[in-house]
């Protein structure tokens, strides 16, 4: 595990910046976002529970004295809770029909299809780390870096595109 902890470090700073961006943006949007019924307030969430899973783990990987297991039972945990909540984020905006069918399929990209896979590809990791394979955190880092991917974009769209596209 010594060899990830600059790795680890690295996402918890990474992610708790980003989480300072979404604070801003949501805080220049604010009567946007407020609304929760309407994508931008999901999308806000969404980055939101990203970038905090992302923080939370990065930190609990950096504790020391916790087993492979251990560290693989509380990753299943948090991504069973991360489902949980990318479904509840997702379909409020997925019940919003004013725009059709494409826009429901594009909004469900981002808040439904690529989170799912990345936290499907994290629970693999986590089993992995269940089963006591310490190479596994190659896994791990991989999902992170896919739900960063998609943290980004959120967050780019979040602080450039709301004024641009106010509903």
């Amino acid at each position: 595990m010594g060899d990830w902890n600059l790795f680890f470090a690295t996402s918890g700073g990474s992610a708790a910046t980003l989480l300072g961006l979404i604070f801003v943006a949501t805080q220049l949007h604010v009567t946007v976002i407020a609304d929760q019924a309407n994508r931008w307030s999901a999308l806000a969430q969404s980055t939101l529970s990203i970038l905090s899973i992302v923080f939370g783990l990065s930190l609990v990987s950096l504790m020391p004295g916790l087993s492979v297991q251990l560290h693989g039972e509380i990753i299943v945990l948090v991504v069973v809770i991360a489902l949980w909540r990318v479904f509840k984020t997702w379909w409020p905006v997925f019940r919003i029909t004013e725009k059709g069918g494409w826009h429901r399929v594009g909004q469900s990209l981002w808040l439904l299809i690529v989170p799912v896979l990345a936290y499907i590809y994290l629970l693999t990791g986590a089993v992995e780390l269940l089963l006591g394979d310490s190479t596994a955190y190659v896994v791990v880092a991989g999902a992170f870096m896919s739900l960063f991917a998609v943290a980004l974009r959120n967050a780019w769209r979040l602080v450039v595109a709301v004024e641009r596209k106010p509903t």
